[in-house]
């Protein structure tokens, strides 16, 4: 028996990439029916429900998912897949139809952005386990846990993406929503002074961003960690320090291809823990989805997350 006709389970999110996962999803199941999957289709209504509708999945004995939505989906799957009871969870094998704008996930592991192609290599079955990071920080008073797959950035970073996001929940798509994000950002951002633990490193300085890279890419395509390493046990932390307009500027081109590194505000590091501190919270974000102020405990969890890839790097 042929792995498409076995069980798969396939969360939909309709609200990805400004409501196109509600607009393509005949196309997208005639991709599925096409190559012969056997499935369960779940729709996730509102924000977070993907996370209980994979928990719930995996909780009833799943062991094949199919994630059609965009980096928030994806993130929303991992903390239901995690915060399950199940024995099997790190053994669940999940599949990507990108849906959404940014869609940085599949940079890193080479999942074309077209439905029929990324069928086609959930078909190859090619699996590679990547790590997966587990964050700690407090909201609304409580000690919360979330876990991320791509990215994790605070400070500025963070800023950017809630700006990227209240775009988004107004049905805005495209490259330009991050760009005009981004000065949005900027023109509201205070750069505040922080002391990061990364590893046995102290760091404490005035800090515009910081972000935690186990792929590479986000912000519609942005290196923000041109180093890392999807299954090395590690984050790639990138640090930047005090920087104007026109340093950002400067570096856009740079943001693009990785070469903002050399930038000599900008510092790299590779690690397995960090904490962020600053007497003025910090906002925080994982995967493009915002976590609020908080203090952050971060750790990577090595290969804990089965996923089906395409070409890699």
């Amino acid at each position: 028996m042929s792995k498409t006709s076995e069980k798969w389970i396939v969360i939909l999110n309709p609200h990805a990439g400004g409501s196109k996962g509600r607009r393509d999803q005949k196309e997208i199941e005639k991709s599925l029916k096409k190559e012969g999957f056997t499935y369960e289709l779940l729709i996730s209504e509102y924000p977070k429900h993907a996370i209980q509708l994979a928990q719930d999945a995996v909780e009833q004995g799943a062991t094949q998912i199919i994630i059609a939505g965009g980096d928030g989906t994806l993130n929303e799957v991992l903390n239901g897949i995690f915060r399950s009871n199940a024995s099997h969870k790190n053994e669940v094998v999940t599949g990507v139809i990108p849906v959404g704008t940014g869609n940085d996930w599949i940079r890193t592991f080479g999942i074309p952005n077209n439905y029929n192609g990324a069928v086609k290599k959930i078909v190859e079955r090619k699996v590679f386990r990547q790590d997966i990071g587990k964050i700690i920080y407090t909201q609304s008073g409580a000690e919360s846990t979330r876990y991320f797959l791509n990215m994790a950035g605070f400070g500025f970073d963070a800023l950017a993406a809630q700006k990227a996001n209240q775009l988004k929940d107004k049905g805005h798509t495209g490259l330009w929503i991050y760009l005009v994000s981004v000065f949005r950002a900027y023109l509201e951002y205070q750069t505040e002074k922080a002391r990061i633990s990364i590893d046995n490193n102290e760091l404490e300085d005035y800090i515009f961003s910081a972000s935690l890279g186990i792929g590479k890419y986000n912000g519609a395509g942005m290196m923000q960690a041109p180093g890392a390493i999807p299954n090395n046990g590690l984050f790639e932390v990138t640090i930047i320090k005090k920087i104007g307009l026109a340093g950002i500027l400067r570096n856009l081109i740079g943001l693009y291809n990785g070469n903002y590194v050399k930038d000599r505000r900008v510092s790299c590091y590779q690690a397995k823990k960090i904490t962020i501190w600053s007497q003025k919270p910090l906002a925080g974000e994982v995967d493009g989805e915002s976590l609020g102020k908080s203090q952050f405990q971060i750790e990577v969890l090595p290969q804990q997350l089965q996923i089906i890839v395409g070409d890699m790097e």
